[in-house]
This record gives C-alpha cells, sequence and structure tokens, in this order.
C-alpha cells in the first residue's frame, strides 16, 4: 500500500513513479522479526527517494483522517528539505503527540443539523429560511464532507462565489477546477455574508466609544492594510516606525483627515504610536520585537493579523476614496467580498493606492537627503525593501526602472537581505512590473507598456544585471552560506529567465550556479545540485517523430483530456508533456538557429521537444491541431511512417491526410490513419554544427586512424573507423534506434545522433578522398549539413541519394584536437545543439 502512495504521489507531482516497486526479497528461513526489519528498510528507501523528488519543490500535503501518529511519519518528507514543506492533517483521534512547530486546532464534528446551518451561515444566506431544495442539496453536500467543518465551510465559499456548484453533477469534485478557471469578480454584489462579515469587522472598532475617532482608525488600518501587501506576501512585517511615518501624513496631508488630528488628541491618542497599540489591543495587527534592533524603540515590526483583513481594508479604502470623489454613500452596498471588485471600485481602489503609495515614495526620498548619520537604519532598509513597491503602485514606472538599473541598488540589497533574499526582491519587483500591463491596459486604457517607462527589454536588461552581479563573485572568498545563498539566487534568476524565454541566459545561470555548488563542497547527490541538474536537463532540445504505441519513447501530452474535449479558451492549451516533466512541444528554429532554406520555403518548421516555456499552445480543429499565435498546423513530414519526422506548416501547406489526429485518454497522439503509431522522441542528442571552441564540440577518439583513411587506395572493402568520443567517454555517433532511416523522393535520409553504449553500436567511417565522410561501404551515405547551410547550430545527417547522378558529400577536415570542421567553414566544428537567443515572436507568444 506505500508503495501505491508513493506512486500516486509522484503522479500528483508530475514525475516519473519508475524508482517505486516492490523491491523486498523474503528468504523462507526469514523469521518475523526479519521479515518487518526488511519491510521498514525498503520504507526507508522510498521515504529518502521522496524527500529527493520534492527538494526544491513548495510541498503542501494533506493526510486526511489519520487514526495513528505513526502514519504520519511515513509521510513526513520535510526532514531536511531545504524548500517549502507543510503537512496539513486531520484526525478524530485524541492520542496524537504534539510536534514542534506544529499548529494544532481542536475542531469538533458538526452534527447534521447543525452542519446544514453552519453551510447556509459560510454561503452568505444569513438568516434566510431556505427552499426545500436548496436544503435537500445542502444536507448531500455536507454529507460527503463528512460533516468535517472545515471541509464545509470551504465548501460553502465556493458556493457563494460560484452559485451554480450547487447544482453541478460532479459537486465536490468540482471546486478544484472551479477556483482554478473562474475568477472573483463573479460574486453577486449583494451577498448578505459579505455584509455580515463587513459588520462583524466594524464592530471591532467600536471599542472606540467616538465615531470620527472610530473612522480615522479605521482609515489608518485600510491604509496599512493596503500599501503594504504584496502579491507573493500577503501578510509582510513592516518596521512599525515607517507605518506610523504614513499614518503621520495621512492625518497632515490629506484634506478629508486634518480635520481628524485634534480629535484623537482630544481622545487621548497624542501620539502616533498610540494608534499601533490600539490596533494591536483590538487583535487587528500583530507585533513583534526585531531580533537584531537593540534600540527598543525603533526595533518593532507590525502585520496584519489575518489575510482577510486585507480584503476589509481593502473595503475601507474604496469607501474612502468614493467619499473624497462625493459618490453617494451607502454603507449596505460596500461589501467585502462582493461590490468592491466591480470595475468601478477597481478604478477606486487604484486610485487611493496611486495616492496612498505617493506619499511613501516621498517619505522615502526624503530620507536620501539626510547624510550618512542622520539616516535611520530602519528608514534605509525600509527603502531598499519597498521603494520599488510603493513606486510601481504609484505608477511612477520610469522612475522604478531607473532605480533598479543602478548597481549600487542591486548591491543595497544583497549587502542588506543576502544573496538569496535580495535576489527574490528584484523578481519579485520585475514579475510585479510584468503583470502591470494588464492592470494599465483595463483600468487606465493604456495598453502600451513602452510609453508608460517600462518594456520587456528594460527588464531583461535588469535580469542580466543581476545575473552578471551574481556571477561575478569569487566563491573562494565566500563562506559556506554565502556560497549556497549564491547558487540558490542563480537557480532563481534562471527560473525567471526561462519565463521571460531566455534561453541562453538562463542556461548561463544554471551552469554558474552548479559550478557555485560544486565549489561549496555539495556533492552530486545533494538536492541542490540534483535540482540544479534538472534544470539544465530540461534546456536538451529533443527530436520528434512517429513511434510504435507500444515504444518507451511514446511521449503524452499534459492537457490531451482538456483538448480531446475541447475544454479550452481563445488562446488554446500549452502543449506541455505529462511524460517528460518541465518540457513542452515546440519548434525547432525557437531553440536552434539554423533550418534548411527548403524547408523555409515550403512554410514548414520541425517540432521539437524543448522547455515548457517554449510550448506552443494549440486549439483543435476539428481532427487538426493548430497554433494559435501562428496558426500553423502539426503534421508529418512527407508521409505517414515510423520515424518520419513531425512539423508544423503554414495553413497554405497544411495537407488533410497528414495534420489529422487522435487524442488517446492517456495522453498519447495518434495519426487518424494510422493509430498503431504514436508522436514519441529519442533521449539521444542531434549531431550539430558549434562554433569552434565551444563547450559543446566534440572530439573524436580515433581521429587519426580517420584522417589515414583518406589516403586510402581503392580496395572491394574500405577500412572505416568507429567514430567514438574522446571528450564524451563511452559516447559516440548513433543511429536512430528503431527505423533509423526515412525516405523523401529520391533521397533516403539517415539522422545522426550522439549517444551512449557499446563500442560496436558506434557508425563506422571513413573519409573519401575529396573528404567526404562515408558511412557505408558503397560509398554512398555521406555526411552533410541540412540543406547543405553550413551555420553554427544546423543539425547534420547522412543521406543517399537514388539516382544516377547522386550529390557528392560535404568535404570535412580532422582537427588536431580530435575535432571535425567543414573545409568550407573551419570556423565550425560537430558538437551538441545549442540553445540560441529566442527571437522577438517567441518572446511576445509567451
Amino acid at each position: 500500500m506505500y508503495i501505491a502512495c508513493m506512486r500516486e504521489l509522484c503522479h500528483q507531482i508530475g514525475v516519473p513513479a519508475d524508482s517505486f516497486h516492490e523491491e523486498i526479497a523474503f528468504l523462507p528461513h526469514d523469521n518475523i522479526l526479519t521479515r518487518s526489519t526488511k519491510v521498514i528498510q525498503a520504507i526507508e528507501m522510498m521515504k529518502e527517494r521522496m524527500k529527493l523528488i520534492m527538494d526544491g519543490l513548495r510541498v503542501f500535503l494533506i493526510l486526511d483522517d489519520v487514526w495513528c501518529h505513526e502514519d504520519v511519519e511515513l509521510f513526513n518528507f520535510g526532514e531536511g528539505m531545504k524548500s517549502s514543506f507543510t503537512l496539513f492533517i486531520t484526525t478524530r483521534t485524541l492520542d496524537m503527540f504534539p510536534s514542534t512547530g506544529a499548529c494544532w486546532i481542536d475542531i469538533p464534528l458538526l452534527s447534521p443539523p447543525d452542519a446544514v446551518s453552519f453551510f447556509f451561515l459560510e454561503s452568505g444566506r444569513g438568516d434566510k429560511v431556505p427552499t426545500d431544495e436548496e436544503f435537500l442539496v445542502t444536507k448531500q453536500i455536507v454529507e460527503k464532507c463528512g460533516y468535517l467543518p472545515l471541509a464545509i465551510r470551504i465548501a460553502a465559499k465556493v458556493a457563494q462565489a460560484y452559485p451554480r456548484f450547487m447544482y453541478s453533477e460532479n459537486g465536490l469534485e468540482e471546486i478544484p477546477r472551479i477556483v482554478a478557471t473562474n475568477k472573483i469578480d463573479c460574486i453577486c454584489d449583494s451577498s448578505p455574508n459579505s455584509q455580515t462579515v463587513t459588520n462583524l469587522l466594524n464592530r471591532s472598532f467600536s471599542y472606540i466609544t467616538d465615531a470620527d475617532v472610530s473612522h480615522a482608525l479605521k482609515i489608518c488600518f485600510g491604509a496599512m492594510a493596503v500599501v503594504f501587501h504584496k502579491d507573493d506576501n500577503l501578510r509582510p512585517w513592516v518596521s512599525q516606525k515607517f507605518v506610523e511615518k504614513l499614518w503621520s501624513e495621512l492625518l497632515t496631508e490629506c484634506d478629508e483627515l486634518r480635520e481628524y488630528k485634534p480629535k484623537l488628541k482630544k481622545y487621548r491618542i497624542s501620539t502616533i504610536s498610540s494608534i499601533t497599540n490600539l490596533l494591536n489591543i483590538m487583535g487587528l495587527i500583530d507585533k513583534r520585537k526585531k531580533k537584531e534592533e537593540k534600540n527598543l524603540a525603533d526595533g518593532f515590526q507590525i502585520q496584519i493579523h489575518h489575510d482577510l483583513l486585507f480584503e476589509y481594508g481593502k473595503m475601507v479604502a474604496i469607501k474612502f476614496q468614493k467619499d473624497r470623489e462625493d459618490i453617494k454613500k451607502s454603507s449596505d452596498k460596500y461589501t467585502l467580498l462582493g461590490n468592491h471588485f466591480s470595475g468601478g471600485n477597481e478604478r477606486h481602489f487604484q486610485n487611493i493606492l496611486i495616492g496612498w503609495n505617493n506619499l511613501m515614495v516621498n517619505c522615502c526620498q526624503d530620507s536620501f537627503k539626510l547624510s550618512k548619520s542622520e539616516l535611520d537604519v530602519s528608514y534605509d532598509e525600509h527603502r531598499v525593501y519597498w521603494l520599488p513597491h510603493h513606486m510601481i503602485k504609484a505608477r511612477k514606472l520610469s522612475a522604478v526602472i531607473d532605480l533598479l538599473s543602478k548597481k549600487k541598488f542591486l548591491r543595497e540589497r544583497i549587502a542588506y537581505f543576502g544573496f538569496l533574499e535580495g535576489t527574490k526582491l528584484y523578481i519579485s519587483d520585475i514579475r510585479e512590473l510584468q503583470n502591470i500591463e494588464g492592470k494599465f491596459t483595463k483600468w487606465t486604457n493604456q495598453s502600451n507598456l513602452q510609453e508608460n517607462g517600462v518594456s520587456k527589454a528594460k527588464l531583461r536588461t535588469i535580469m542580466f544585471m543581476i545575473g552578471d552581479f551574481l556571477s561575478d563573485f569569487d566563491c573562494s572568498k565566500l563562506t559556506q552560506k554565502s556560497k549556497t545563498e549564491n547558487g540558490n539566487a542563480l537557480v532563481l534568476l534562471g527560473v525567471t529567465e526561462q519565463a521571460f524565454a531566455l534561453w541562453h541566459e538562463s542556461l548561463q545561470c544554471y551552469n554558474k550556479a552548479l559550478q557555485v555548488f560544486q565549489s561549496a563542497g555539495l556533492d552530486e547527490n545533494h538536492p541542490y545540485t540534483i535540482s540544479t541538474m534538472k534544470h539544465i536537463d530540461v534546456y536538451a532540445v529533443l527530436p520528434m517523430w512517429l513511434v510504435p504505441e507500444t515504444s518507451q519513447y511514446c511521449v503524452r501530452l499534459k492537457y490531451s483530456k482538456q483538448l480531446a474535449s475541447f475544454d479550452y479558451g481563445p488562446s488554446g492549451l500549452p502543449l506541455e508533456l505529462s511524460s517528460h516533466p518541465g518540457k513542452g512541444i515546440a519548434r525547432v528554429e525557437d531553440f536552434l538557429k539554423a533550418q534548411s532554406e527548403y524547408i523555409n520555403r515550403k512554410g514548414l518548421c520541425f517540432a521539437a521537444i524543448g522547455p515548457k516555456e517554449g510550448s506552443l499552445r494549440v486549439v483543435r480543429q476539428g481532427n487538426s491541431i493548430r497554433c494559435t499565435h501562428s496558426n500553423y498546423f502539426f503534421r508529418t513530414y512527407h508521409s505517414i511512417v515510423e520515424g518520419v519526422p513531425l512539423v508544423w506548416s503554414s495553413p497554405e501547406e497544411k495537407l488533410e491526410a497528414k495534420a489529422e489526429w487522435i487524442i488517446r485518454d492517456d495522453g498519447k497522439v495518434s495519426p487518424l490513419q494510422a493509430t498503431n503509431l504514436c508522436l514519441g522522441t529519442s533521449p539521444l542528442s542531434h549531431l550539430h554544427l558549434v562554433e569552434k571552441d565551444s563547450p559543446n564540440q566534440v572530439n573524436f577518439e580515433n581521429y587519426l586512424e580517420l584522417k589515414e583513411t583518406q589516403n586510402q587506395v581503392y580496395s572491394s572493402k574500405w577500412k572505416r573507423v568507429p567514430l567514438k568520443l574522446s571528450s564524451h567517454p563511452n559516447c559516440g555517433l548513433r543511429y536512430r534506434v528503431g527505423t533509423p532511416n526515412w525516405d523523401i523522393q529520391f533521397i533516403t535520409i539517415f539522422p545522426l545522433f550522439i549517444g551512449g553504449g557499446p563500442e560496436e553500436k558506434s557508425i563506422q567511417a571513413r573519409l573519401s578522398e575529396k573528404g567526404e565522410i562515408v558511412l557505408d561501404e558503397t560509398g554512398k551515405c555521406v555526411v552533410r549539413a541540412v540543406g547543405n547551410i553550413l551555420e553554427n547550430g544546423n543539425a547534420m545527417i547522412g543521406t543517399i541519394d537514388n539516382s544516377d547522378q547522386p550529390r557528392p558529400g560535404q568535404p570535412f577536415q580532422v582537427n588536431d584536437n580530435g575535432s571535425i570542421s567543414p573545409i568550407e567553414a573551419p570556423h565550425l566544428v560537430l558538437g551538441f545543439p545549442q540553445v540560441g537567443t529566442v527571437s522577438n515572436a517567441l518572446s511576445s507568444e509567451i
């Protein structure tokens, strides 16, 4: 059963489960103790394997209805993991031993009547009497929830946001899909539950007996909640001193709040710090002492008490802005989770954010005017952490780009927060700038980011600066901890650059991170090294062709069911692969630099498997698969036979017979006319042309013998040399597994690959008198670049011209270091494919 659970976890994570299988060997004379020991050892080994798989991922694992605490240990993979791992447990037993750092909530089961009442309360029905139909449906839902309060509350909130969920056929099974594919703005504006929650939160301020003072405190709290809020950090700890600076500026600079200042003093709120203390007593904010601060007056941080309070603060801010604009005041329309998500309310919210964040920008910039001796450390730290965020929210986009582009500011962030946290802050700001385009288009009718000071080119420049900064550090001068942080920061930057389709720069970050981890003494089995290698492996661009449906090299689509059932929007679905985690179906030209002129003229591009960020988005058009960006169709090249490559073709070149597909339930894709074949790939890498002295070049072990074969006198049996590699031990040139060749018109094509294995599997070759690389005894199969184009990145193939006048092969020379170059392009050598610089078309598509 444990093996089945491990395999199911692998399936949910999206990784192969091949390493989890029955591997216990019991002997006839084994006693019970010996058998038990073997079982325990096998379980521990599987647990360690799963730790390695999960390390580097953010995992939230739920164990429902646990009866024995030993069961928890079987799935507690977080020990020793460096990444986030959270274990959420529900149990009906009382003998669970408390764990260090764990948070326990005692929630009794509900009776059926209480469960139904609780559902109606949480779904916003309030005291309204439900209909018989609603009562019956609700009774079925709470029964499915097992009368567990948390499950009932989640179902009720979904029913409140998406009323159709109550009557869907799949019931609770619909919740993940609904939450993933819908937006909250479909909530009814007049939600009774929203009003109830709002009233409950408003009662917190009834602690203040003076209505005006209570209102002023409410505005102060709302300002704190929305100004100090980030999408990737919902409840950040903020310097108490700077929050109070915001409140002071509001009460001084805001005309609508200035009149409340004497009223606060009259209520004995003589200092701004008193507001902090009151909100803390009322339970609306949390307060803590910064460990590193010695000065008791300056060393406190505060945060809102709960995520829900951000929504309340947002409601308060919107109402305040509406009042400022003399819009009709009607408190029953300002609901917490309803009205303020409408377009008009969002406009008010954006306007108030701009104003309040402008105050914070001015506060931060005022600190620049102080001398170094006068500059308070907490102010400076806040400026380094928050200033870009405030500038983005204040729509000072040109200014924030200039700030983030300064190496001095980057050095300050790294100095204050370390390599990893400093890089995280930069990445957070970059993503916020990247997401601002949609907000401009929606709320300000400004769709061109370049006009507002932001462009993708500028964001790329900032990422290049971060990469250079992190890579230029001398690892020998860094501590072990700093080396590890530096490596993880490079990996994080590489992931971000990958999202921007900056393949070459991202790969450089991963390679540099690997070097840093190695310098830190981390071996190849360390989780950081394994995680980085997985990132690097994603960059292997694999060819695609048709293989038998029983082949181990078949590929499976991740979203096959949605694609088969036409369940997608106008932009379609990405062709990500479940069989190859982190990869998807793309175009060769998006990653490699050269392609046959004949192929280009025909409006074709070879399909390949590359990083998932380069996956093309597609829709189905009948039985055809069409790319939504280019309108190219996915089809076979030439005929529908085993081994034929797959291409993307222009609408003019689409041939129905070659472009019709069947999408299977298991994710495999077959041609409509040959269901015994499927989309497939190869673990081997294509042979390509690369720049001389490139790290991707290959050197041949028997290069001197290969040179000598050029001087052979005609013989009935030519001497040929196995093309083994000295640069990559146990590797050599290989033909494709299965069907080594395919025919097009009068040409037989042999794709050439680099792979490992026995020496006898290496291709044997000789040089002709003219320098051609001949692969067979007859002298007909010669090596050439695709389309005879001698350019960096082009693929190499073997060809046989089935005609009376076959074309000669391209001449090559064997270099002194064992590499091989085309005579007409000595600056190039044979090697592995290189990831090229992405085109503008691809970056806009992604």
